[in-house]
């Protein structure tokens, strides 16, 4: 039978540091870690996720 994995997904220090700040309600520490990484939260790939 052939197991069927979930979508895993690799955490880095810099993933943790920025849930802690979304968690702590810190806007100003999330929009700098979001910066820092590149991330571009409204941009979507062709499969309409973000990169």
């Amino acid at each position: 039978m052939k197991e069927e994995r979930a979508h895993s997904q690799d955490w880095s220090k810099s993933d943790e540091r920025l849930l802690q700040a979304v968690e702590q309600n810190e806007p100003d520490k999330v929009s700098a870690l979001i910066v820092k990484k590149g991330l571009c939260p409204t941009k979507l790939d062709a499969e309409g996720k973000s990169a």
